[in-house]
């Protein structure tokens, strides 16, 4: 399958969605609000029309902060739609704990927990560690790594 990258930008925001062989990689920068969220959600309807046998999920949000509780919907109804679409790992590069027990909540609510793990994204090769997790489970060791 061809890598196909969506990026929506606002003033305060940019996220993005893309396809990959082994899964989806997704990022969210800023301050997103609820139709930054609404559109990645769209994203990833379109990027996973049908449900796959299994895939990991890399979710960047090194440049993101804690989660508006006012936009916890729609976090929750995305994490859903991966779970039932097949995600079966999710590596999140996270900047801070707040957002780490966030995602946490989140996820354990979405029924995906087991699948979660929160990488400190202030360490050098975060993005390979979560790469490693998301595509061959290959559990993180070291940078900080946030349970």
């Amino acid at each position: 399958m061809a890598a196909r990258r969506t990026w929506w930008y606002t003033s305060r925001t940019m996220t993005s969605v893309e396809e990959a062989s082994w899964g989806i990689r997704a990022s969210i920068a800023g301050a997103p609000t609820r139709q930054d969220l609404s559109k990645v959600l769209d994203d990833l309807r379109k990027a996973l029309p049908a449900a796959r046998p299994v895939f990991g999920v890399i979710l960047d949000m090194s440049a993101a902060g804690a989660v508006n509780p006012e936009l916890r919907d729609l976090f929750l109804h995305a994490l859903k739609f991966l779970a039932s679409r097949g995600m079966v790992r999710l590596a999140a590069g996270i900047s801070g704990g707040l957002l780490a027990s966030q995602l946490k909540r989140l996820c354990a609510e979405a029924d995906v927990a087991k699948g979660l793990r929160c990488i400190d994204a202030h360490g050098d090769g975060w993005k390979l560690v979560a790469e490693q997790w998301a595509v061959s489970a290959r559990e993180p060791e070291g940078l900080g790594l946030t349970h």
